[in-house]
This record gives structure tokens, C-alpha cells and sequence, in this order.
């Protein structure tokens, strides 16, 4: 054993034998059973005041309801406070007070805790600021203080400890003595943040400041180093370590189901029987390793999901392109045709059509980056949500172009519909190839086929609004039900939203290789853009 180890573990001996004589002490003090109320009496009072200028600024305050539902309730005030020797004690005013080694936070803490005290000790709070100046109970009130809850705070407790912060931060006149900086220097409001008022009510200072290999929360690091986006939004997420919203495997309700180890009908009925969510459901959220009460953008992607939608993408893909390419080896020279002009899509409708692409595409890209947590996270999440509240607005809009004349091209006739279909998709298979006419030419009575139809009904009319909802509720989740379908709602409508991005993708890529099967490859694109519907006279019906 080095001289090093030698003196650690002299100073934790030494430490030690502190806190058992500090036990040993307060044993005796509370078999006195010293009555606290005496102390409350003035201190719970809320016009105590202090009685030299001397002590003007000290908070003399406690109250009572507070202090009796703080951890230190059950402790008698002499255990930290002590007077003088050789004086009236407490009785005389001001209180004349000598603080030793017995009665500081360390004398206790520092033995069982010594990785929080080793913690602040790295802190910019006590490399920055004298240590006269900066103690625990700067930022603990040892007669307030509630049971801290370091992996899972509620929001009240979230509040509290902010509080804590904000306190001195936001003190002119402390903050410049302590730090030398006026309060204006910084960004309380942390206006940078997307969602900035969720982030400030949902997360504690600590969890974004306190030093990323810091378990304790205590080593407090300078402004410029705190958590970065990324280091919470991904799928090593650092915030998701601190507070582990889910617990381990062996201690969720029904985990160990399915593996022979128990009779597994007789305990499900047994933890159903409880009530709240199933076992059969819980384990399958656990399976599925994501959260149970919460959901956070780059870090609840599940692998396994992730590759099925690759390969949904690249398959399709795939056969787009053999499709195309069986287009192009097919093709054939043809005399020169005719070519008849029809003006069919309004100057509203085309800038409906760009404005729903530019949303689409942007929300797609930049879901897509969030979601796997790259680049500059803050930024795609303001793009992300501008472009989604944008998009509502052009949803409105379709339906405004749709009560004003534009809707009859959504309407099905069902007359010979199956036989309708079957032409229209074996146009598509086959007779593309084949260079024969459409089946249903575009006029100004019906824009689309019934394939198209069909198509755009269910997505403009069914999957947009989900999207739009889904999105909505991801936007503002203080809206969100607590469950759904008795699972946590948060995941539910995150991974709804989720879902139908992927199928809104899978659309993106037919839509976009149908608008080359017209009459030419640039056809359909070239009436989007001035509004004529182009075709042959050797290819109408």
C-alpha cells in the first residue's frame, strides 16, 4: 500500500470515527429528548427578524409544516447547532454560535456519501468561489430538505431543486460576490432550447450541468462544458442513465414470464389482479426496450424496427428502379406524334402541391436526423416543428381547395370499381411495358385513375391528419393521455407517429416514380409546373 492509499484511508477512518461519535452523541441527545418547538417558537414565526445588521441578510425563517416533513425532523437542533461556553446559550440574542468538525453536513454525509463530497470538490463551485463564501447549505437547507431523488424526480421535485438554483443565480448582488459576473451574463431562460419551457419543466439543472462522468450530481461543471444535445438524445443517452425511466428486467412486473421458470398462468392472474397496465403487456414493452412512462427524441429508437423499415425502403426502391429500367429497355421509337395540351391544375392547387412536397420532404430529413441523433440536434427540432405546424396550415388548405372545386376528383365511382382497379394495375405490370393506352386518361372531370384516387384519399384524408395529430400531441405531450389502450400514451403516439413516417416515405417513393410513367418521362412533372396535363393522340382512349 503507496502513501497515498495510506492517507485516503486514514482521512475515512478518521472520518468515520466522527460520524459514530456524532451518532453516539445524538443517541444520547435525543434520549434527552430535547423539545424542538422552543426553536420554532421565534423560527417558525414569519416576522423573525434579526436583531444586528450584522445578520440582516440570514434567512431565519423555517416553517414549521416544512421542517417537520424534512429528512432532519426527527433530529434535535442542539445536533448542528451549539453555543458558546460561558454564555446564556440560546437564550440570549443574538444566538452566539461555534461551529466544529461534529455538527457540519460532512461529519455525517461525508462517511457514507464521501463520492458526493469527492463530487462537489470538482465542482466550478468550489474551485470558483471561496469556500467561506460557499457551503452545503448554500444550496441544501438542512431544515427544509425533502428525501432527494436522484433517478426519478416527479415534477414537484424537479421544481424544488431548480429552485435552488435559480435562487442565488438570480440574486444580483450574491452572484456578483460569488462569482464576479453580473446575472445578466446569462441565459437563465436558456432560449437556445427547443421546447425550452418543456426542457426547464421536465429536466433539473443538474442533469444538463453536472459533469457527464458525475453519478452524484454534484460536480457542477462550468456553463460552457454542461450535457450537449446529443449526449441525451441518442441511444447511449446520458440523461436515460441518470434517470432510468425504466427499471431493470428482473424488477418489471411479468418479466421473467415465458421462461419456464414458474406457473405463469396462476402469477399473471395474480399481477393483473393489481390493476394498471398487464403483465403480458408490460413484458412486451420491455421486450421491446423502450420506456415506460416517457418518450425522448434519439433515444428511444429500437433497432430492430429501425432495419425492418431499411429494408421496406430498399426493397421498394429496388423495384422501382427494375420498373424503370424495364421502362427504358422497352422503349421503342415512334414516328412523330401530336402532342394535345390540356390545362387541368390550377395556380392554387400547384402551390398547394410545392408547398406539401417542401413540408413533406423537410419533415421527413429532418425526423429522420433527430431521430438518429445527428448534427445539430436544436436546430432540425425547430425546422422539424415549424415545418409540421406549417403543414397543418397547408392541410387546411387542401381542404379549402376541396370545398371550392377541386374535391370531385376524390370521388370513387364505385360502378365497376373492382374491374376498374384490376385495368388500372395491370396497366402498371404489364402494359406500361407494352406501350398501350391508359386505361383512364386524365381530364378535366377526373385528374387521377382510381388507383390514384384511392390512394390520395387514404392519404390525404386518413394518414396526414394522424401525422398531423400524432405530431401535434409529440409537440405539446402535457395533452397527451397517460394510456392508451392501456399502455403509456407517450410511446404510443410517438411510435405512431414514427410508423406512418415510414409509410408517408414509402408513398414519397411511388409518387415520385409515378410522375414519370405519362406520356414522356417529364410529362407530368412539366404540368405541375405550368398546369397542363400533356398527352399523344395515339394514346387517348
Amino acid at each position: 500500500m503507496n502513501m497515498r492509499s495510506m492517507g485516503i484511508l486514514l482521512r475515512r477512518s478518521f472520518r468515520l470515527l466522527i460520524a459514530l461519535g456524532a451518532m453516539a452523541w445524538l443517541s444520547s441527545a435525543q434520549a434527552a429528548a430535547p423539545d424542538n418547538s422552543q426553536c420554532l417558537r421565534c423560527h417558525a414565526d414569519s416576522d423573525v427578524h434579526a436583531v444586528t445588521t450584522q445578520n440582516a441578510g440570514k434567512k431565519l425563517f423555517i416553517s414549521d409544516e416544512a421542517y417537520r416533513e424534512g429528512v432532519h425532523a426527527s433530529l434535535p437542533c442542539v445536533a448542528c447547532h451549539q453555543s458558546e461556553a460561558g454564555n446564556a446559550g440560546f437564550d440570549a440574542l443574538p444566538h452566539k454560535q461555534v461551529t466544529t468538525v461534529a455538527n457540519s453536513c460532512e461529519s455525517c454525509h461525508g462517511v457514507v456519501k464521501h463520492d458526493i463530497v469527492t463530487a462537489y470538490q470538482k465542482s466550478v463551485h468550489s474551485k470558483n468561489i471561496p469556500q467561506d463564501k460557499f457551503s452545503c447549505q448554500s444550496c441544501h437547507d438542512a431544515h427544509t430538505a425533502q428525501p432527494a431523488v436522484i433517478t426519478q424526480p416527479d415534477r414537484a421535485q424537479i421544481a424544488s431543486t431548480n429552485a435552488m438554483c435559480t435562487d442565488c443565480h438570480t440574486r444580483a448582488a450574491d452572484f456578483k460576490a460569488l462569482s464576479g459576473k453580473s446575472v445578466t451574463t446569462q441565459d437563465l431562460s436558456h432560449s437556445a432550447l427547443p421546447a425550452a419551457q418543456l426542457h426547464l419543466s421536465s429536466l433539473r439543472c443538474i442533469d444538463c450541468h453536472a459533469a457527464s462522468g458525475d453519478k452524484t450530481l454534484h460536480a457542477i461543471a462550468p456553463a460552457k462544458e454542461s450535457v450537449s444535445c446529443s449526449q441525451c438524445h441518442s441511444e447511449s443517452s446520458l440523461l436515460a442513465q441518470r434517470q432510468r425511466f425504466t427499471p431493470p428486467g428482473f424488477m418489471q412486473e411479468g418479466s421473467l414470464l415465458g421462461h419456464g421458470l414458474f406457473d405463469d398462468a396462476s402469477l399473471i392472474k395474480t399481477l393483473d389482479s393489481l390493476g394498471g397496465i398487464s403483465a403480458k403487456q408490460q413484458t412486451s414493452v420491455a421486450s421491446a426496450g423502450l420506456f415506460v412512462d416517457s418518450y425522448m427524441v434519439g433515444a428511444n429508437g429500437n433497432p430492430s424496427i429501425d432495419r425492418a423499415v431499411f429494408w421496406a425502403v430498399g426493397i421498394l426502391a429496388a423495384m422501382l428502379i427494375a420498373h424503370g429500367a424495364l421502362r427504358l429497355f422497352s422503349q421503342r421509337t415512334e414516328p412523330s406524334v401530336e402532342w394535345h395540351k390540356t390545362y387541368l391544375y390550377t395556380l392554387p392547387v400547384r402551390c398547394w402541391h410545392l408547398l406539401n412536397a417542401l413540408c413533406f420532404i423537410t419533415l421527413l430529413f429532418s425526423g429522420a436526423v433527430m431521430h438518429f441523433a445527428i448534427g445539430d440536434l436544436a436546430f432540425w427540432a425547430e425546422l422539424h416543428n415549424t415545418s409540421g405546424l406549417i403543414l397543418c396550415g397547408v392541410w387546411l388548405l387542401f381542404l379549402l381547395v376541396c370545398v371550392t372545386g377541386n374535391g370531385h376528383h376524390y370521388r370513387v365511382r364505385f360502378n365497376g370499381l373492382a374491374g376498374r382497379i384490376v385495368r388500372q394495375a395491370r396497366y402498371y405490370l404489364i402494359g406500361i411495358f407494352r406501350h398501350e393506352p391508359h386505361p383512364e386518361s386524365p381530364d378535366e372531370s377526373a385528374k387521377f385513375n382510381v388507383l390514384q384516387q384511392l390512394g390520395y384519399i387514404g392519404v390525404m384524408f386518413l394518414l396526414v391528419p394522424l401525422l398531423l395529430v400524432s405530431g401535434l400531441l409529440m409537440l405539446y405531450p402535457e395533452y397527451t393521455p397517460n394510456t392508451l389502450f392501456g399502455l403509456p400514451g407517450k410511446q404510443i403516439i410517438a411510435w405512431t407517429h414514427y410508423g406512418l413516417a415510414a409509410v408517408t416515405l414509402l408513398f414519397l417513393l411511388v409518387h415520385l416514380y409515378l410522375c414519370t410513367t405519362g406520356d414522356s418521362l417529364g410529362a407530368l412533372v412539366k404540368g405541375m409546373i405550368d398546369g397542363y396535363h400533356r398527352h399523344r393522340s395515339t394514346s387517348r382512349n
